[in-house]
């Protein structure tokens, strides 16, 4: 294509309108919906080539996304996102898209709206299909299997996200089947309504994410996902199920219930333990799982444990049975989640309460260990002499401070520590 030079003022020539259609296209790819269609504005060269991106972001950047929203005045016949997304589909022209994303409030009351705009996803060529609809009251949630309709094949789609959002088994199963390149699947803050069957051993699915889901009494089963490498999911009893995942290395599992059970945890992971290689492991109730009797883990390098209590001297200790059942372990971390997040004024907080994350790497279990237990008896030593309290003076929090300054300089290539950095809050 020829295109005369054109002067964009003073010495200044426009060799952005010379590019090939093609590469303008890939231009507006990056800009958000609105800018892209306002390069109509800039010539007659650039009127109408926004309809050919092939990316289509609709994220509302007020962050209204948030419970403020979740009150029955929403119309979807008013809402300016809505308009906006509407707008768009009537004028988009590519058959071909990378992405097509909608992240903004929407509630049932629009299900129809939904259901339309998934008509256009099913009639183009999509890669990428991600769905945070915002709404977090699950009464008032879209209903994805009342929005899919006459669901059509989708061979390019490679990516599915849905957030906030109610989700059946059906509705897994129904783009498993239809979606045959479909590598992830992420399933996030939402509904799970029924129970959800991953399997078959023609599935290409390499990245199966379902976390922070309300599954209720929903059995998740994953059965013969031969290449599925990375499992991210919520863990109830009897409610997890795993056979015949060869390939499975990376596993994240948040476990929040208080009947959850070791016998629960290895009946769960028990096929896959001896490929494992990176574990992380929510915890709620952790002394539960955190003892003798923790499977074999031959292969695994790196266990990542996040739980909900506060750093107390000697927690650690029991944790090496653990890593002892991991021996080619070379990272061990635990974090530790602190609930106050604001710093009380006038008001010291013992430095071992401040500890967010505690990391301990060697080149085998048996280093890490002896590494937790110099540790763990440092800190036990000077806990005799020192007082150790959630509220100290400030020569105490000091000398605490320095003292487990002094341990990360003494084991500088083993351990790392990370303390809560408190927000003072405005009144």
């Amino acid at each position: 294509m020829k295109t005369e030079k054109k002067q964009c003022g003073e010495g200044v020539v426009d060799r952005i309108s010379e590019l090939p259609d093609e590469i303008i296209y890939i231009i507006l790819s990056f800009l958000k919906v609105r800018a892209a269609a306002a390069t109509s504005l800039l010539s007659h060269r650039w009127l109408g080539l926004w309809k050919h991106t092939y990316h289509l972001r609709f994220n509302d950047t007020s962050r209204s996304c948030n419970i403020k929203t979740e009150h029955a005045s929403w119309d979807a016949e008013t809402c300016k996102n809505v308009k906006l997304v509407n707008s768009v589909l009537k004028s988009h022209q590519s058959p071909f898209l990378n992405l097509f994303m909608i992240h903004f409030y929407i509630n049932k009351s629009a299900q129809s709206i939904v259901a339309k705009w998934l008509e256009f996803v099913w009639s183009r060529q999509v890669k990428s299909l991600d769905l945070d609809l915002c709404c977090v009251s699950e009464n008032n949630a879209v209903v994805l299997g009342d929005s899919l309709g006459e669901m059509k094949p989708m061979k390019y789609l490679q990516t599915l996200y849905f957030t906030n959002i109610k989700v059946s088994g059906e509705d897994i199963a129904l783009f498993l089947k239809n979606c045959p390149i479909l590598r992830k699947l992420d399933i996030t803050d939402s509904s799970l309504t029924s129970d959800a069957h991953v399997s078959g051993t023609a599935l290409m699915l390499e990245d199966l994410r379902i976390s922070r889901c309300n599954i209720r009494e929903s059995v998740i089963n994953i059965d013969s996902a031969l290449n599925l490498s990375i499992v991210v999911v919520d863990a109830k009893p009897e409610q997890l199920w795993f056979n015949n995942v060869p390939r499975l290395a990376l596993a994240n599992l948040r476990i929040a219930s208080p009947r959850y059970r070791m016998q629960h945890f290895l009946s769960a992971v028990s096929c896959f333990t001896s490929q494992l290689q990176k574990l992380l492991l929510y915890l709620t109730y952790p002394k539960k799982l955190l003892r003798k009797g923790f499977p074999q883990m031959p292969n695994l390098k790196v266990l990542i444990i996040r739980e909900s209590s506060a750093y107390e001297h000697g927690c650690l200790l029991p944790i090496t049975s653990v890593i002892s059942a991991c021996p080619r372990l070379q990272r061990f971390s635990i974090v530790f989640l602190e609930n106050v997040k604001y710093a009380t004024p006038g008001v010291e907080r013992c430095p071992h309460q401040q500890l967010n994350t505690a990391s301990f790497r060697g080149s085998c279990a048996t280093n890490i260990i002896k590494s937790v237990t110099y540790f763990s008896d440092s800190c036990d030593a000077f806990q005799k002499t020192n007082t150790c309290a959630p509220l100290m003076s400030k020569a105490e929090v000091r000398a605490h401070m320095d003292h487990l300054k002094q341990l990360q300089v003494e084991l500088s290539d083993q351990v790392l520590l990370e303390f809560f950095k408190f927000k003072k809050r405005i009144r």
